[in-house]
């Protein structure tokens, strides 16, 4: 699984490295789409395979903050290096300068690790959940829901579609945590609120 991570964040930072960071951001090549899409089966396979013992929202957040949850880079200290430095380069309206660059790239190895993780505890909900209610755990409908919950945490309609642009959103939402842009521990907690009130009857529509 991290190894995954690495290549998925690997291949982003890749495309940071040749400007226009927050842009290329929102329109990843097709490689980088690639390594977060099978990252993303990754984390299913795992999912389904060996859940974490996790059936509430409530357990999915004592398990994340049991195990540590890295903090998002300082935004003070971001601003404080900025005024001290002349070449940068325009990230989300923010200057970040071109030196840091390095460092922002260790971080969102870190920051990748922890988002393939998070998205594991939240599909192992699902996949539970599933179970608890007698249905049949399909690895696609698992990371359909897994991922629109994660990325659209307050939108319950659609959520077993397929969600073409999961790849690049993940990739904003992890580079935005290290730049203290993104949220780190609500994102997850709203979507595990989310899928803890899906309707997983039997012949209930997850649309």
């Amino acid at each position: 699984m991290r190894d995954a991570a690495d290549d998925a964040a690997a291949s982003v930072l890749g495309a940071w490295e040749r400007a226009g960071l927050w842009d290329r951001l929102k329109a990843l090549p097709t490689s980088a789409n690639d390594r977060i899409e099978a990252l993303l089966v990754r984390v299913v396979r795992a999912a389904v395979d060996d859940p974490f013992p996790v059936d509430t929202a409530a357990q999915v957040m004592d398990r994340l903050e049991r195990d540590g949850h890295a903090p998002a880079f300082g935004g003070a200290l971001l601003l404080a290096i900025v005024a001290r430095s002349r070449r940068v380069l325009k990230v989300g309206g923010r200057a970040v300068p071109v030196a840091l660059v390095a460092k922002l790239g260790t971080d969102l190895v870190t920051s990748f690790r922890l988002g393939a993780y998070e998205l594991e505890l939240l599909a192992s909900l699902v996949v539970n959940r599933m179970r608890a209610a007698g249905l049949p755990v399909d690895p696609v409908t698992v990371q359909r829901i897994t991922v629109n919950a994660y990325v659209r945490p307050g939108r319950e309609r659609g959520i077993g579609e397929r969600n073409a642009g999961a790849a690049p959103a993940l990739a904003v939402m992890w580079a935005g945590r290290i730049l203290s842009v993104e949220p780190a521990r609500g994102r997850l907690r709203k979507a595990a609120e989310l899928v803890d009130g899906l309707d997983l009857r039997p012949g209930s529509a997850l649309r």
